[in-house]
């Protein structure tokens, strides 16, 4: 019995990490208490993902990434339109590997679309994409070559 309870799982901590794309700006949040990882430190702050899903299709969802404003702090980038296609980066990492520094963690990576809405001093929706969602997004096309396909001749 004592063995089947060591089998549930750590909870696990979410950080994030928002690159501006003009400007060498990282901004470090977590969605619990302030901690230190990897050499980076995430402060405490109210951030959120909602609708993010996988599917076996391989179609790509477009989360919502709300992050609270207070005081308008992020008003600014908002005007200056800084947070336009920032990079979001969020770390789903095991509490136990935080507190050993351990780099073990699923990342998921996306784009900032656009500013879905901002509420004055309270909080800022960003729509998310897919990194090889856009314009100007190239993926590498199948190669049909011997042996896996025989039919197919090379001169």
């Amino acid at each position: 019995m004592a063995d089947a309870q060591k089998l549930t799982a750590d909870a696990h901590i979410d950080l994030f990490e928002i690159q501006l794309r003009t400007e060498p700006v990282t901004l470090r949040f977590t969605d619990s208490i302030t901690r230190t990882w990897q050499g980076n430190l995430y402060e405490m702050f109210g951030i959120a993902i909602s609708g993010e899903k996988r599917s076996a299709e391989d179609e790509e969802s477009r989360p919502t990434l709300q992050v609270i404003n207070p005081e308008g702090l992020f008003n600014s980038l908002v005007r200056q339109r800084l947070l336009d296609r920032a990079t979001i980066i969020r770390r789903r990492v095991l509490l136990a590997h935080i507190e050993a520094d351990v780099p073990i963690f699923q990342q998921r990576m996306w784009y900032v679309s656009r500013i879905a809405d901002v509420t004055a001093g309270q909080s800022i929706t960003m729509e998310l994409r897919s990194m090889s969602e856009g314009p100007n997004v190239r993926l590498p096309a199948r190669q049909f070559i011997p042996p896996d396909f025989p039919m197919v001749r090379l001169r």
